[in-house]
Protein backbone atom coordinates (compact mmCIF):
# COMPACT_ATOMS: atom_id res chain seq x y z
CA UNK A 1 0.00 0.00 0.00
CA UNK A 2 2.60 2.36 0.90
CA UNK A 3 4.45 2.06 -2.70
CA UNK A 4 1.25 2.51 -3.94
CA UNK A 5 1.12 6.04 -2.54
CA UNK A 6 4.50 6.97 -3.40
CA UNK A 7 3.85 6.40 -7.04
CA UNK A 8 0.26 8.27 -6.90
CA UNK A 9 2.22 11.43 -4.97
CA UNK A 10 5.03 11.29 -7.62
CA UNK A 11 2.24 11.00 -10.29
CA UNK A 12 0.26 13.70 -9.25
CA UNK A 13 3.31 16.31 -8.70
CA UNK A 14 4.13 15.65 -12.47
CA UNK A 15 0.92 16.37 -13.27
CA UNK A 16 0.98 19.27 -11.58
CA UNK A 17 4.41 20.10 -12.74
CA UNK A 18 2.82 20.56 -16.63
CA UNK A 19 1.41 23.80 -17.71
CA UNK A 20 -2.19 24.30 -17.76
CA UNK A 21 -2.22 24.96 -21.97
CA UNK A 22 -0.03 21.73 -22.09
CA UNK A 23 -2.51 19.59 -19.86
CA UNK A 24 -5.25 20.36 -22.03
CA UNK A 25 -3.04 17.97 -24.81
CA UNK A 26 -3.95 14.88 -24.40
CA UNK A 27 -0.71 13.23 -26.16
CA UNK A 28 1.13 15.72 -23.47
CA UNK A 29 -0.87 14.86 -20.23
CA UNK A 30 -0.08 10.61 -21.31
CA UNK A 31 3.39 11.50 -21.54
CA UNK A 32 3.32 12.98 -18.51
CA UNK A 33 0.95 10.42 -16.90
CA UNK A 34 3.23 7.44 -18.02
CA UNK A 35 6.35 8.90 -17.73
CA UNK A 36 6.86 8.80 -21.30
CA UNK A 37 7.23 12.22 -22.05
CA UNK A 38 10.33 12.71 -24.58
CA UNK A 39 12.85 14.92 -22.71
CA UNK A 40 12.08 13.04 -19.31
CA UNK A 41 13.94 10.00 -20.22
CA UNK A 42 17.41 12.20 -20.51
CA UNK A 43 17.20 14.17 -17.63
CA UNK A 44 16.08 10.99 -15.41
CA UNK A 45 18.85 10.61 -12.98
CA UNK A 46 18.43 6.39 -13.02
CA UNK A 47 18.61 6.73 -16.87
CA UNK A 48 22.06 8.74 -16.61
CA UNK A 49 23.87 6.09 -14.45
CA UNK A 50 24.43 3.63 -16.91
CA UNK A 51 24.73 3.75 -20.96
CA UNK A 52 22.61 0.61 -23.23
CA UNK A 53 26.13 -0.87 -23.77
CA UNK A 54 26.73 -1.63 -20.11
CA UNK A 55 23.04 -2.65 -19.43
CA UNK A 56 23.58 -5.15 -21.80
CA UNK A 57 26.08 -6.82 -19.82
CA UNK A 58 23.81 -7.44 -17.02
CA UNK A 59 20.98 -9.24 -18.95
CA UNK A 60 23.69 -10.79 -21.30
CA UNK A 61 22.19 -9.39 -24.36
CA UNK A 62 21.69 -5.88 -25.91
CA UNK A 63 19.17 -3.47 -24.85
CA UNK A 64 17.15 -0.22 -26.01
CA UNK A 65 17.86 3.16 -24.65
CA UNK A 66 16.97 3.67 -21.35
CA UNK A 67 13.33 5.14 -20.62
CA UNK A 68 11.13 6.26 -17.98
CA UNK A 69 9.45 3.87 -15.36
CA UNK A 70 7.66 3.83 -12.14
CA UNK A 71 6.34 7.09 -12.49
CA UNK A 72 9.65 8.83 -13.44
CA UNK A 73 11.62 7.04 -10.39
CA UNK A 74 13.24 4.88 -12.19
CA UNK A 75 14.41 3.92 -15.48
CA UNK A 76 13.77 0.56 -17.78
CA UNK A 77 16.17 -0.67 -20.24
CA UNK A 78 14.45 -3.14 -22.80
CA UNK A 79 16.06 -5.89 -24.58
CA UNK A 80 16.12 -5.98 -28.23
CA UNK A 81 15.07 -8.86 -29.05
CA UNK A 82 13.66 -10.03 -26.35
CA UNK A 83 9.79 -8.80 -24.98
CA UNK A 84 9.92 -10.52 -21.44
CA UNK A 85 13.63 -9.17 -21.04
CA UNK A 86 14.44 -5.62 -19.49
CA UNK A 87 16.53 -4.15 -16.41
CA UNK A 88 15.39 -1.45 -14.26
CA UNK A 89 16.61 0.80 -11.87
CA UNK A 90 14.47 2.68 -9.64
CA UNK A 91 15.18 5.35 -6.78
CA UNK A 92 12.38 6.40 -4.06
CA UNK A 93 12.43 8.00 -0.82
CA UNK A 94 14.00 5.27 2.03
CA UNK A 95 9.72 5.39 3.91
CA UNK A 96 8.89 4.07 0.45
CA UNK A 97 11.28 0.63 0.24
CA UNK A 98 10.19 -2.57 1.62
CA UNK A 99 11.24 -5.53 1.20
CA UNK A 100 9.69 -8.15 -0.16
CA UNK A 101 10.70 -10.17 2.62
CA UNK A 102 7.73 -12.63 2.24
CA UNK A 103 8.28 -13.54 -1.65
CA UNK A 104 9.42 -17.69 -1.71
CA UNK A 105 13.20 -17.69 -2.39
CA UNK A 106 13.60 -14.34 -0.86
CA UNK A 107 17.20 -13.81 0.71
CA UNK A 108 19.16 -11.12 2.98
CA UNK A 109 22.09 -9.91 1.45
CA UNK A 110 23.59 -8.27 5.21
CA UNK A 111 26.65 -6.83 3.02
CA UNK A 112 24.71 -4.50 1.07
CA UNK A 113 23.31 -1.24 2.48
CA UNK A 114 20.60 -1.13 5.12
CA UNK A 115 17.99 -4.04 4.46
CA UNK A 116 20.09 -5.45 1.06
CA UNK A 117 18.01 -8.00 -0.31
CA UNK A 118 17.47 -10.33 -3.68
CA UNK A 119 14.44 -12.44 -4.56
CA UNK A 120 12.98 -13.84 -7.57
CA UNK A 121 10.55 -11.92 -8.87
CA UNK A 122 8.16 -11.85 -12.16
CA UNK A 123 10.60 -13.93 -14.43
CA UNK A 124 13.63 -12.71 -13.35
CA UNK A 125 15.22 -10.98 -10.20
CA UNK A 126 15.08 -8.20 -8.28
CA UNK A 127 17.67 -6.98 -5.68
CA UNK A 128 17.52 -3.90 -3.42
CA UNK A 129 18.38 -2.15 0.26
CA UNK A 130 17.87 1.27 2.01
CA UNK A 131 21.50 3.49 1.19
CA UNK A 132 20.95 6.64 3.83
CA UNK A 133 18.00 8.38 2.82
CA UNK A 134 16.58 6.66 -0.40
CA UNK A 135 15.46 2.70 -0.86
CA UNK A 136 17.35 1.80 -4.22
CA UNK A 137 15.55 -0.88 -6.19
CA UNK A 138 16.87 -3.45 -9.42
CA UNK A 139 15.35 -5.65 -11.46
CA UNK A 140 16.40 -7.83 -14.10
CA UNK A 141 13.99 -10.14 -16.22
CA UNK A 142 13.93 -12.24 -19.16
CA UNK A 143 15.16 -15.39 -20.56
CA UNK A 144 18.96 -14.40 -19.50
CA UNK A 145 18.36 -13.25 -16.18
CA UNK A 146 20.45 -14.21 -13.10
CA UNK A 147 20.56 -13.48 -9.79
CA UNK A 148 23.83 -12.30 -10.08
CA UNK A 149 23.16 -9.89 -12.20
CA UNK A 150 20.21 -8.01 -10.08
CA UNK A 151 23.10 -7.84 -6.88
CA UNK A 152 25.79 -6.87 -9.38
CA UNK A 153 23.79 -4.07 -11.10
CA UNK A 154 22.40 -3.42 -7.16
CA UNK A 155 26.10 -3.28 -6.32
CA UNK A 156 26.95 -0.65 -9.26
CA UNK A 157 24.05 1.26 -8.83
CA UNK A 158 25.03 2.17 -5.38
CA UNK A 159 28.37 3.39 -6.18
CA UNK A 160 27.41 5.01 -8.91
CA UNK A 161 24.67 7.38 -7.48
CA UNK A 162 25.81 11.10 -5.90
CA UNK A 163 25.21 11.06 -2.49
Amino acid sequence: MKQWIGVVCATLLSVASVKAADAVDPKKLADVLTGDAKSSAAHNPQCKLFSPAEIAKYLDQPVDAGQNAAGGSGCQWPAKKDDSADAMVQVVPSRYFVAPSGAKGFRPLPNIGTKGFVAPQYGGWSAGALVGEVGIWVNVSGKTAKESAAIALLEETIKRRKP
